[in-house]
Order: C-alpha cells, then structure tokens, then sequence
C-alpha cells in the first residue's frame, strides 16, 4: 500500500482504492492531498490498453461466442480494480500525464 509523502502514513486499501478513481485524495492522517504519481499513471494505462488488447485479439483468434467475452470482460475489470491499490505511488505534486 503507499504511504503519504508528507506524513509516511500509510493508507489503507480502501482509501487507496478511491484515489485509483479521482487521481487526488486528502491525507487521512495529515490532512495534505496526494496525487498519483505519473509513473503510477502510466502503468494503469499500460494496463489497461493490455487488457483490452487480449479481449480483442482473443475474439478475433478463437471466434468464440459472446457469452464467453462478457463474463471475461467483467472478471479482466474486477481482477483490475483489486490490483489498483497494490500499484499506486502517491505524490505531493500533480504533474501531468503526457
């Protein structure tokens, strides 16, 4: 789990799961907002980019039914969503993406 760059407080799960969703995010315990940091935001693009990348190629390679893609999709998402808080380095500064 990260820790505040301010106070070294380190978040929980929950906390760091939000800031997954609005890039800042108040310091439970200094009161100072974070940032994901950008190299964070880069690996969550890169990531995604390659999970919709295997969806996409596995559809045109194995020609399966949409009732296999569907549950695949949603699984790729929730087993994303819970990876999220693992990567996450946070940052006093926001700094841009590109």
């Amino acid at each position: 789990m990260p820790s505040c760059e301010n106070c070294n407080y380190q978040w929980s799960w929950l906390d760091t799961a939000k800031i997954g969703f609005k890039n800042n995010k108040i310091c439970p315990n200094c009161g100072e907002r974070q940032y994901v940091s950008q190299k964070a935001g880069y690996k969550f693009y890169a990531i995604y980019f390659l999970l919709l990348m295997v969806l996409v190629f596995s559809r045109t390679l194995f020609d399966l039914s949409n009732i296999f893609y569907i549950p695949l999709g949603v699984l790729l998402i929730i087993g994303t969503f819970f990876f999220i808080p693992y990567s996450i380095k946070l940052s006093n500064e926001q700094k841009p993406l590109w």
